[in-house]
């Protein structure tokens, strides 16, 4: 290995354990290296989070003080190698995201809706497997009503539903469509639109095929109360046999749609 970048990994790690254990450190170290194999794995020598922070849970550990950008550091830089799956007590990884985005006052939600999406698609980009407590977890947000904090519930929900990065990439490309589809299947408003209509509306605009998948689906459910959505939506779709053909679309919609 080159000395100098020998040197760029062992200052990386060394001033990553100072700022972890709340000691002045070196801001130019803790930044996204890209390291070589070789280098990849001198890095894994050293570096050790559970050491750092004295602590068999230190992901969870870094939630519980706030460390929400750390943590998101350590899962979405693959040159680190982290446990995604730790848990403490009922707590695990997933949780703490999910509760902290929900802890956001309300006004705070719609700007950070897409760091929230990244982040639980990260963890399971890493290796997250679901586990009973998360979905114990999320069963307790039943009652919230507020548009903007069921977004979030929902996409949580589902990513339990699907478990796997590449399936919650699929929603994440098709969020609409789905938010468009739970909120008739809920009858809830869900999203950061004022009027639910209107949101389904303007988010099947420009597609004739999730057009057709909104009215097909507001048929054969009888969801009379979203009609006017319907009548509108036939006026303005432009081609009336246009379908999802992604047979990966089409089994992600069915999983967190059509399956109970």
């Amino acid at each position: 290995m080159i000395k100098w970048r020998k040197y760029i990994v062992e200052n990386y790690v060394k001033n990553f354990e100072l700022k972890v254990s709340g000691n002045p450190y070196d801001h130019e170290f803790i930044i996204d290296f890209s390291f070589n194999k070789e280098e990849q794995e001198y890095l894994d020598s050293l570096f050790n989070l559970n050491e750092f922070l004295k602590s068999n849970n230190p992901l969870i550990d870094l939630m519980d003080e706030d460390q929400i950008k750390l943590v998101s550091h350590l899962i979405n830089f693959s040159a680190i190698k982290v446990d995604v799956n730790q848990v403490k007590q009922q707590q695990t990884l997933f949780t703490c995201i999910v509760d902290y985005y929900l802890s956001l006052p309300i006004s705070e939600l719609s700007r950070n809706y897409f760091d929230f999406q990244n982040e639980i698609q990260h963890l399971f980009k890493n290796g997250y497997y679901v586990k009973d407590s998360d979905i114990k977890f999320m069963s307790q947000f039943k009652a919230r009503k507020d548009s903007r904090q069921l977004q979030y519930i929902m996409f949580a929900s589902f990513t339990l539903k699907l478990g796997e990065a590449f399936k919650i990439a699929i929603m994440m490309s098709n969020i609409r469509l789905i938010t468009c589809l739970t909120t008739i299947k809920t009858g809830k408003h869900i999203g950061f639109f004022k009027n639910a209509e209107r949101q389904i509306i303007e988010f099947t605009r420009n597609s004739s095929a999730h057009q057709n998948e909104v009215i097909n689906y507001i048929t054969k459910e009888n969801k009379k109360e979203f009609e006017n959505v319907k009548l509108e939506l036939l006026e303005m779709r432009r081609n009336v046999s246009e379908v999802i053909e992604d047979s990966d679309i089409k089994e992600v919609i069915n999983r967190v749609i059509y399956t109970k």
